[in-house]
């Protein structure tokens, strides 16, 4: 503690001068006095007034010189350090392929090889297997006789293959729980030495686990981890959101660094970076790709039209079979095996096969490749999918204030689908008078009662499309009418931002509502940056992680490669960018080659948004060019987006509800690990009706023969934000196929007994695709949160960055005498008991 002691005046000396004088003056009245005084008092009492009087003065001189008082309090604190523990099946992988130097490094962090002495020979050899060296066994300054050196070079090879040989029987995730728990120093004991210690198990999810019981939770970890697949930001979020007890100065992430989900985790690595909080990645596996064949991925619709052409792509890894004539093979029961000869290319390799979609109903299938001679892993070999065909045709109306760009390529992508019905309407168009009537229809025949939705065009349609419209081309009543569309039959409406109208130009309170986006400010690419390359040009969409997760925004079923595609699609020079209001689901926003993401931009600078209202959906696209989507890239892009969209409004309109509640699953088929997530979305008349209304839904498993077994229940409850929506979350549901059941208590008995399907797959990911260490991505998120990475021999060198854990908080406080209370208690008591002195004695 730092003390120290001021007069706050003496940095100003006319002050202090008029002061002194003050109380000098104030001095010689009081002797004066006292001289007065002794002729009518005792000396005594005179000489008591005297000394209370001065103290009065030299209170007063202290109070106007304004001394203060002020120390320096520091407070040392132990930090925390999160470990991060891997344990996805990837790390399940004896690593036989390793190289020779790889395996030295595991060797050398279990104890089984190494000393002061020679691990400077083995971090020459190390360095040689990296750079593709010959091994020097032994060099000329160790032993200059060249048949010794010989001798000794032999002895050490036998060594090393000895040591090389007994590391091919340890898996990752035993060589993680040896160098944690069991070596000489294990880590964890190194940790605990100078920072508090806080451990998570992470695969596809992420919890916290206690040190007594981390040993037994690496060799069975719990099903809620999902360690069917990795997703590295789990733990990077999970260490970040435990803000209790001991600062935290950084995160070891012990890993392969193999990430198969739809997150970032750059973006998490950098956050924790910019707040202070490195990542220390720690490498386990080898990172050659072992001699394996996988199926990586497939590409195919999970809902299909009947009598649809339906492509099945499949990718498949061929590390160590590049040269080889591999065949893959498509099961279904009841039918006999298809076979397809992959076509490779370098270490991958695609096939495909034409699924058949001539019956309605549910086909399941199993896609395999026969185990080969000599592969790591079997278990990798196929995957099972599902596909629902439908007997169903996407109804649209497409409506627009004149053919602009993005009209045509709608209508061009719609038209040339043959399971789309559209009706197009354009009210500003050329017309020569030759024809009887313009190309496009130039009207909408609205009914006299802007209620009457059933004789109106938005009575049939799945989705209506609405463009740019000025207020002058279409009436307010439209806007009633699409409202009841939107909110009543479940429809689902799209509203594409235009340069001249939509929705600027508007004053609908319909329009309003419906928007799922506020405070919209248009976004122009000027200047150089509209004159660059297509790919580089303006601001890009990126998408959230709800967006990756919708079907329509998906060009590739791996999300790493989708999340590729949308990063390098073409720019766009126009925009409307808004906020998503509350309750509506950003899916994509604004995103600028030099922007940091953040959860902020999410909502500020949406792009496309989706909102639920009523029965229906409405879903906002802030960009007038999607029609650039197709540089050199043909229908590709720009048609699967908007066949893809138009598939997934008909599914909502189609789904199971009456005329006072929808309800069914938000998606019919999800993945094992995902939540499944049930609605019910209410009419507003009706919950005023009832509004003691409560809701649960019940969860039956299906057998083989369609036998149902009450599998759980779970309830239904409103959100403040949504109270139309009663929603409910089953976790964690096997593999299989169910029927949900709405349960209904306070109310019409007549609503319950719906019922919805909701199949469950087992989980489809790139877990055990690739089977190699991804060094790249691990130095990449090292980089990026300003830590290091790390391999199992170097724990010494990473406790050494833990040096100095603790952190000084260091603080002034000060306290201003003159201004204190305990100075002005002083200085009244004073003159009080001078006051009682004179009183007491006569004196006046």
């Amino acid at each position: 503690m730092d003390n120290s002691f001021a007069f706050q005046a003496l940095s100003q000396p006319w002050w202090v001068a008029l002061v002194v004088c003050a109380v000098i003056a104030a001095g010689v009245c009081v002797v004066m006095l006292m001289r007065y005084e002794r002729r009518l008092v005792p000396r005594n009492v005179g000489a008591t007034l005297l000394t209370i009087r001065g103290a009065i003065l030299v209170l007063l001189l202290l109070v106007c010189l304004q001394p203060v008082l002020s120390w320096t309090i520091s407070r040392s604190q132990k930090g925390r350090f999160v470990v991060a523990i891997d344990v996805s099946q990837s790390m399940l992988t004896q690593d036989e392929h390793g190289s020779v130097g790889e395996k030295l490094r595991w060797a050398r962090a279990l104890g089984m090889i190494g000393n002061a002495e020679i691990n400077a020979r083995l971090d020459r050899w190390i360095a040689a297997d990296r750079e593709g060296r010959e091994f020097e066994w032994v060099t000329p300054d160790e032993e200059p006789d060249p048949e010794r050196r010989a001798e000794l070079a032999a002895i050490r090879q036998e060594h090393v293959a000895e040591v090389v040989t007994a590391m091919d029987g340890i898996s990752r995730r035993e060589m993680l729980e040896t160098l944690l728990t069991k070596t000489a120093r294990p880590l964890l004991d190194g940790l605990r030495d100078v920072v508090d210690v806080d451990l998570i198990l992470f695969a596809g999810e992420a919890e916290s686990v206690a040190p007594e019981v981390v040993v037994a939770s690496l060799a069975e970890p719990s099903s809620g981890l999902l360690t069917q697949s990795s997703d590295l930001s789990s733990a990077l979020k999970r260490s970040a959101a435990d803000s209790e007890g001991s600062p935290l100065l950084g995160v070891i992430l012990m890993t392969d660094g193999r990430d198969n989900s739809v997150n970032d985790p750059l973006a998490q690595a950098t956050r924790l970076g910019l707040t202070g909080i490195p990542v220390y990645p720690m490498q386990f596996g080898s990172e050659r790709r072992p001699k394996d064949l996988s199926i990586a991925s497939l590409d195919y619709p999970q809902t299909a039209f009947k009598d649809d052409k339906i492509l099945l792509r499949a990718s498949v890894n061929l590390s160590g079979y590049e040269n080889q004539p591999i065949d893959v093979e498509l099961l279904r029961a009841g039918q006999p095996p298809e076979s397809r000869r992959v076509v490779a290319i370098g270490s991958t390799g695609t096939v495909d096969f034409q699924l058949d979609a001539s019956e309605v109903g549910r086909k399941e299938y199993i896609l395999r490749v026969p185990p080969q001679e000599g592969e790591t892993r079997p278990d990798n070999n196929e995957k099972s999918f599902a596909m629902t065909v439908v007997d169903d045709t996407v109804r649209v109306l497409l409506v627009e204030g004149e053919a602009r760009w993005e009209f045509r390529f709608i209508d061009n992508a719609f038209t040339r689908d043959e399971r789309v019905d559209i009706e197009k309407v354009v009210f500003d168009q050329p017309y020569l008078g030759i024809l009887d009537e313009t190309f496009f229809p130039r009207r909408l025949n609205l009914p006299a009662d802007p209620a009457d939705l059933e004789h109106s065009p938005f009575a049939t349609p799945d989705v209506v499309i609405l463009g740019d419209i000025s207020p002058q081309q279409m009436s307010g009543d439209a806007f009633k009418l699409i409202d009841r569309f939107v909110a009543e039959s479940g429809g689902t409406l799209v509203i594409v931002a235009g340069k001249r109208s939509m929705p600027l130009a508007w004053r609908s309170p319909e329009l309003e509502q419906l928007l799922p986006v506020r405070n919209l400010v248009p976004v122009n690419a000027a200047g150089e940056s509209g004159r660059k390359a297509p790919t580089e040009r303006g601001f890009h969409l990126r998408l959230t992680p709800e967006g990756e997760g919708e079907s329509f925004l998906q060009f590739d079923p791996d999300p790493v490669a989708n999340r590729q595609i949308w990063q390098h699609l073409p720019g766009f020079t126009w925009g409307l960018v808004g906020e998503a209001k509350p309750g509506a689901t950003p899916l994509a926003y604004a995103f600028g080659p030099d922007d940091i993401p953040s959860l902020n931009d999410e909502r500020a600078g949406a792009v496309i948004v989706h909102q639920y209202y009523g029965f229906g959906q409405v879903l906002w696209i802030g960009v007038d060019s999607t029609w650039r989507w197709r540089h050199r890239a043909g229908d590709k892009y720009h048609h699967r987006f908007w066949g893809q969209l138009g598939r997934w409004a008909a599914r909502n309109k189609s789904s199971a509800g009456n005329e006072f509640v929808r309800f069914g699953p938000l998606r019919t088929d999800i993945a094992y690990g995902e939540d499944a997530v049930i609605s019910a979305r209410w009419t507003q008349p009706y919950l005023r009706q009832f509004p003691q209304l409560s809701s649960k839904a019940e969860i039956y498993r299906l057998g083989n023969d369609d036998e149902r077994e009450l599998f759980t229940t779970i309830d239904l409850t409103a959100s403040p934000q949504r109270p139309l929506f009663h929603e409910g979350r089953a976790v964690s549901l096997p593999a299989g196929r169910y029927r949900v059941k709405l349960v209904v208590q306070g109310a019409d008995p007549r609503v319950s007994g719906l019922e919805a399907p909701l199949y469950v797959q087992e989980r489809t990911t790139l877990e055990l695709s690739d089977l190699s260490a991804n060094h790249e991505l691990l130095a990449q998120i090292a980089n990026s949160s300003k830590g290091e990475l790390f391999y199992p021999d170097q724990v010494d060198q990473m406790l050494k960055k833990i040096t100095d854990p603790l952190r000084t908080t260091s603080f002034r406080e000060e306290v201003e005498l003159w201004n204190h209370w305990s100075m002005m208690v002083a200085l009244f008591g004073l003159l009080f008991v001078e006051w009682v002195l004179r009183k007491l004695n006569g004196l006046p």
